[in-house]
């Protein structure tokens, strides 16, 4: 009779023993089991748990470029890649000309990101509506993919998400890009780069530092357009300071979605 008590009691402590080390695993790699079980949303849900913790004491700079590709793009593609950082280019899709895809392809391939800027970037055409808008969305979200081969996780609104333009429909449209997998991004700080023709260098390095260190998760604001022909030159020492404040560079879809407060839009 003892036997069998000693028996029952070992299975029952051999039994705890695995449980413990299989949750022990799991925890330790959220990502390994592979099933349609609950355990997967447990483990995802500990996955992004722990990817905000890892976040929480970290400072990361998210440079983005609107408007291209241009003709400055490769030469801002050879800057992050000699710096080692990366950044979000929001593109119109209407440049992405045969010439021009080549440099898209090679910033994906470098670990940048692309995002859409719409296809055409006229006020007068794709802000007369939301439907308009989305029609101007869908068209840019498919050229982009079919010629990336990546669907856009990431789009920004011409000058940003309060403008008068798009206001009325903002919040509904970004809902339904929301459905897509799609967030927006406005800025926080911007190098003020595209205000004019001609911005100087020295302006638009001034303009970052201005307010880059108020925050922990930065969206800086430059462009990729023939317009702002002093951003490449900018840029080295841009990319130079960021790093000089303990900042990482990383790429908006890894971000939390950021829209400027409704209270703006007034």
């Amino acid at each position: 009779m003892k036997r069998w008590i000693y028996f029952i009691c070992f299975c029952t402590l051999m039994v705890l023993v695995c449980e413990e080390l299989n949750k022990n695993r799991q925890d330790a790699d959220p990502v390994a089991i592979e099933t349609g079980s609950d355990q997967v949303v447990v483990t995802a849900r500990l996955a992004s748990q722990v990817k905000k913790e890892n976040q929480r004491d970290r400072k990361i700079a998210y440079v983005t470029f609107d408007d291209g590709p241009s003709c400055n793009t490769e030469e801002i593609l050879q800057i992050l890649q000699e710096k080692k950082a990366v950044a979000t280019f929001f593109l119109i899709s209407d440049n992405l000309t045969e010439k021009r895809q080549k440099s898209v392809k090679k910033l994906i391939a470098q670990g940048n990101e692309v995002g859409i800027h719409t296809a055409c970037h006229e006020h007068e055409i794709m802000y007369k509506n939301e439907t308009a808008f989305m029609k101007d969305f869908m068209t840019a979200y498919e050229k982009i993919e079919k010629t990336t081969g990546v669907k856009p996780k990431v789009q920004r609104f011409p000058w940003g998400s309060n403008n008068g333009f798009v206001r009325g429909f903002v919040d509904s449209a970004t809902e339904k890009m929301h459905e897509m997998g799609v967030k927006s991004f406005d800025w926080s700080v911007s190098g003020e780069d595209a205000v004019r023709m001609n911005v100087s260098t020295a302006e638009i390095i001034a303009n970052v530092k201005k307010d880059l260190t108020r925050f922990q998760y930065p969206i800086i604001l430059l462009h990729d357009s023939g317009g702002a022909k002093n951003t490449p030159k900018a840029l080295p020492r841009i990319l130079d300071y960021i790093r000089q404040q303990g900042y990482e560079f990383g790429v908006l879809s890894d971000r939390d979605e950021y829209q400027f407060p409704k209270k703006w839009r007034k």
